[in-house]
């Protein structure tokens, strides 16, 4: 995954288990986290915070490939593989800032939906431009 944006998270010791890592349903909140901070950077969060933009989160998962500890810090990379009619697919990857080390990866998919009756809409064209205009790698785009 070539990802142009990233975040850094430093783990807090209540998302570590008993074995002293990073509980695996925590990469979820890294995920959106990353989220945000990547629509804060492109000046996209701001309609999310006043409810112009409202999307539901329609699929998340993740793949864990090493552990990561208290403290530790992390890059969450993030970028939107595809933009389709009515939703948004993000891809994340995240590695130890230390070593580059990685320790997950992770999707999620995003419809946009209509405020009043809760059906599907037309990704906002001003999002799907801020996007198109940011990211790096082609994306799988169905205008």
């Amino acid at each position: 995954m070539s990802a142009k944006f990233s975040t850094e998270i430093r783990v807090r010791l209540p998302e570590t288990d008993s074995l002293g890592v990073v509980y695996h349903g925590c990469f979820l909140t890294y995920f959106d986290v990353a989220r945000m901070d990547y629509l804060r950077s492109l000046g996209l969060l701001e309609k999310f915070r006043r409810g112009e933009s409202l999307n539901l989160v329609v699929h998340a998962s993740a793949d864990f490939r090493s552990p990561a500890r208290f403290d530790e810090v992390l890059v969450v990379h993030v970028r939107v593989r595809r933009i389709g009619d009515t939703s948004v697919h993000f891809d994340f990857r995240v590695t130890l800032k230390a070593d580059g080390r990685l320790v997950a990866e992770g999707r999620s998919v995003h419809t946009f939906i209509d405020s009043a009756t809760w059906e599907p809409r037309r990704v906002p064209e001003d999002f799907r431009a801020a996007v198109l205009a940011f990211e790096v790698s082609p994306l799988d785009e169905k205008a």
